[in-house]
């Protein structure tokens, strides 16, 4: 699997809305058993409720293949999809 960075940009605040709460209302485990898919699977997001964008790592064979894992979900962003082919992890 190759890893992504996904900007999601919300299309409306009730997009943002929705977001939010349905992320805020799942548990951990929910979250994993719906996005953590064959071809794609879903790392990790940093978003801010305030904010419009949120953004989110994944490991995917293709963009397309976040987008169908993602489901009518994908609806609510503007999705720009980028592959990274660096990572490098410095983390504490």
């Amino acid at each position: 699997m190759k890893d992504f960075i996904v900007t999601h940009t919300f299309k409306s605040e009730e997009a943002r809305q929705k977001h939010f709460s349905t992320m805020s209302s799942m548990s951990p485990d929910a979250v994993k058993g719906a996005l953590k898919k064959e071809a794609a699977s879903f790392q990790m997001n940093w978003g801010n409720q305030n904010a419009m964008v949120t953004y989110c790592w994944w490991k995917a064979d293709t963009p397309e293949d976040i987008l169908r894992t993602l489901g009518d979900f994908a609806e609510l962003y503007h999705n720009d999809i980028k592959e990274m082919t660096e990572v490098h992890d410095f983390s504490d």
